[in-house]
């Protein structure tokens, strides 16, 4: 929910790709992500643009408020004002926010400062358009915008705003493992061993793996310390007055968020194992790949590796610690510097938000038809999917179905979805892109959506 279970992709790529050599690209895309859960694909592609003049329009639908909140946040720190944030803080800030349920102070700082800045965003259409002018909110409906103001006056530090996100965690291992809870270690390591590497995701090690499964916590390093709960992880949020109830953490507790950033990279030593053991971790390829991510973003070049932007931990096992906090909240009122400088200029994209009701009824809006060039599907979306989806693909677009191959699912449930996506392309006339002949797992299935064929 919280993240995907594919890799993060070059859109622009992808659909330029997908095209025949003599067709001319458009001068501008329009994208629809589906149900994605993170910004993996909007930042990456975003981070490309240098490289063409071709303007991608990203429009965002997720199954819930908490979510849009969520993605604004995690977009907001990769489009940081370079002289608030350096490269390497954005990176592990980023890392922070998006994996870890416990966070470092400075972390729980900068999200009580910045969610007083994105409730003025969306309350505010001049001042969006003055700090943030690649962000559009006209798709979400007012009721939405006021439980958006609602989610990030949660986040701000409140002896009424509580949320421990421990204890919700814990919980949440204890109903699923049931007897084996008292043996989870064991459970853990035959999960990551014989389903997630098994699958595919080798580059995830035992350490880090086990660390998340017991904490919530996936990404660590020796110099940081997590004390404070990531209240981007709650979901359900009801306001009463000052005080808020939620339903808690949803979402996957047994694949991690080590499949968006932490899979594959460039360099293939990097992905170097011997014996089982990796050389880097999972953490270590997702801090080179967001650090390169944040540095083409705000340099507009070519990222070129250095050994020294990254850590290189897979063969070690870290003592990480205790948990700091576990059985409490911060709540005292935190002073910090007010995150509210224009961001990172970045003309060629321009992400729309849309309403948590498009899940079901954006293939029936008129506004919506034949308008999409990409149209990217993540797993846990499918089953919304219907008949007349079809009618949202423009001529040629670009069809990208989220599979379950990087995930802790067996491989008959991995097979068995992996059919469903081609009975529906099938029944849809799209014409498939990925070569099935050849014996490869694909995280990723794409089509061309080709109504000649009819």
């Amino acid at each position: 929910m919280f993240w995907g279970f594919s890799e993060a992709l070059d859109l622009f790529e992808e659909y330029r790709s997908s095209q025949n050599e003599d067709d001319n690209l458009p001068a501008e895309i329009n994208i629809l992500l589906f149900g994605l859960g993170d910004p993996r694909h909007v930042l990456k592609s975003a981070a490309k643009t240098f490289k063409h003049s071709t303007k991608l329009n990203f429009f965002l639908v997720e199954g819930c408020v908490e979510l849009v909140a969520r993605n604004l946040l995690l977009m907001a720190i990769a489009f940081e004002n370079q002289q608030l944030l350096s490269l390497r803080g954005k990176t592990h800030l980023f890392m922070d926010v998006f994996g870890n349920t416990m966070l470092r102070p400075f972390s729980n700082c900068y999200i009580n400062s910045k969610a007083k800045v994105l409730t003025d965003l969306i309350t505010d259409s001049e001042y969006a358009e003055k700090i943030a002018p690649i962000f559009s909110f006209e798709g979400l409906k007012y009721k939405e915008r006021d439980h958006l103001e609602d989610v990030f006056r949660f986040w701000i530090n409140h002896e009424k705003h509580v949320f421990n996100v421990s204890h919700c965690w814990d919980a949440r291992v204890r109903a699923m493992l049931g007897t084996r809870y008292d043996n989870r270690m064991g459970a853990f390591d035959w999960d990551l061993h014989m389903r997630l590497r098994e699958n595919g995701a080798k580059q995830i090690c035992p350490q880090e793996y086990k660390h998340w499964r017991e904490t919530g916590i996936a990404f660590t390093f020796p110099e940081y310390g997590q004390s404070d709960p990531n209240k981007t992880f709650a979901v359900g949020l009801s306001r009463n007055g000052e005080s808020f109830t939620h339903r808690g953490v949803v979402g996957d507790i047994t694949t991690g968020p080590y499949i968006s950033f932490g899979v594959n990279c460039p360099e293939e030593k990097l992905t170097h194992s011997m014996h089982g053991v990796n050389d880097f971790r999972s953490t270590d390829i997702t801090e080179r790949n967001i650090y390169e991510m944040m540095y083409e973003l705000q340099e507009k070049n070519d990222y070129v590796f250095n050994d020294r932007d990254i850590h290189k931990y897979g063969s070690y096992v870290l003592d990480t610690g205790k948990l700091f906090n576990k059985d409490q909240t911060r709540s005292e009122a935190v002073g910090v510097c007010r995150y509210d400088q224009q961001f990172i200029p970045c003309e060629s994209i321009k992400i729309h938000f849309l309403s948590v009701e498009d899940v079901l009824k954006i293939q029936t809006k008129r506004n919506h038809e034949r308008k999409y060039d990409i149209v990217v599907i993540s797993s846990n979306y499918f089953s919304f999917l219907k008949e007349d989806f079809s009618r949202l693909f423009n001529e040629h677009s670009l069809i990208c179905f989220e599979t379950i191959q990087l995930t802790s699912f067996s491989k008959d449930e991995i097979s068995k979805h992996t059919a469903k996506i081609k009975d529906y392309a099938k029944a849809m006339t799209l014409k498939p892109l990925t070569n099935f002949a050849i014996n490869k797992p694909y995280s990723v299935i794409k089509y061309k959506y080709a109504p000649e064929t009819q």
